[in-house]
């Protein structure tokens, strides 16, 4: 019996070595009910992915979604499509020149994410530039139409278990009835496929308004968007006097225009984290903006929080604002 005692220990013992050995990073979890996302730009994308093979891309991106994790985090919004170009093999739209070289990489990179984000419990949503718009010019202009934005959406949800698509900030002033329609038509073929939409508009609201971004018609009407994300990206020491409350103030006036109770999570300036602006004192004043503002917002009945960006979230400068975020 001794014997066996022995023997069943050192099994035991054995059996909690190899747990140890092969258990996964320590994580921590958002607060029930919260969102806390991570987007995960073209910028990151090309390093994770240019010149990569598929077993090093599924290793680059399987410990990008550990970060996450160890971030609280509950979702990737992750760039599949961000110049009007794509990671994934379309029939619309070319291979993306940024993230993969403008070849073939040889495999699907995002049928591979979203295996690996939803194998670690994480949601995966498709970031799209719709227009290919930024700084005032359309990448790859020939494939600008509403057409090709609603059809490779599309291609999107139903070729692929993603959890939902997104938009982010950049629309060009191709006027707001053109852009209602559009994102219209986006929701129903997401819906069509059992998908969300949403949107990420400039925290500026009047910035929005001027370009076509008609953020008082989403928040008001039904049929647009299941959520928004504003990308409020200031302290409340903003200005010369670092005396203007302008996250507060942005914040209150994007929760008033919610007349019709569209999920709202507020965006997060993580990179901005100890860094020394002339005009936004805060970041360099305190190492806890991030936290109040996620405190702010929760207490506004906002259901979470989407950080930018992911290579934030090994910047040293950005540790002290992501650890006081995570600890409240």
């Amino acid at each position: 019996m001794k014997r066996f005692l022995r023997k069943l220990t050192a099994v035991s013992l054995c059996m909690m070595m190899a747990v140890a050995l092969f258990a996964p990073m320590s994580v921590s979890a958002a607060p029930a009910g919260e969102v806390h996302a991570v987007w995960i730009s073209f910028m990151d994308m090309q390093t994770m992915l240019m010149g990569k093979n598929q077993a090093q891309f599924d290793a680059n991106f399987t410990a990008a979604c550990d970060k996450v994790l160890a971030n609280a985090g509950t979702d990737v919004i992750v760039h599949v499509r961000s110049h009007n170009d794509a990671i994934y093999p379309s029939g619309i739209y070319p291979w993306s020149v940024r993230m993969c070289g403008g070849i073939n990489p040889g495999f699907d990179p995002l049928a591979d994410m979203v295996g690996i984000a939803h194998s670690k419990g994480l949601k995966f949503h498709a970031w799209v530039n719709p227009y290919g718009y930024r700084n005032g010019v359309y990448e790859n202009p020939q494939y600008v139409s509403q057409e090709n934005i609603v059809n490779g959406v599309a291609e999107i949800v139903n070729n692929y278990a993603v959890d939902g698509v997104h938009f982010d900030d950049y629309f060009p002033p191709v006027g707001a009835g053109t852009n209602n329609q559009m994102i219209q038509r986006v929701y129903a073929t997401c819906h069509g496929a059992g998908k969300v939409f949403g949107i990420s508009p400039q925290g500026n609201v009047e910035n929005n308004i001027a370009m076509g971004a008609d953020v008082a018609t989403w928040l008001s009407t039904p049929g647009y968007i299941d959520y928004i994300a504003p990308q409020i990206y200031w302290t409340d020491n903003y200005g010369a006097a670092g005396n203007v409350t302008m996250f507060s103030n942005r914040l209150n006036q994007w929760t008033a225009m919610n007349t019709a109770g569209i999920p709202m999570y507020v965006g997060l300036a993580a990179y901005r984290g100890g860094s020394v602006m002339g005009a936004d004192k805060g970041w360099a004043l305190k190492n806890n903006n991030l936290q109040t503002q996620a405190n702010q917002a929760a207490a506004k009945g906002w259901r979470g929080y989407f950080i930018y960006s992911f290579a934030s979230l090994s910047t040293p400068v950005c540790q002290a604002e992501l650890s006081n975020l995570l600890a409240r």
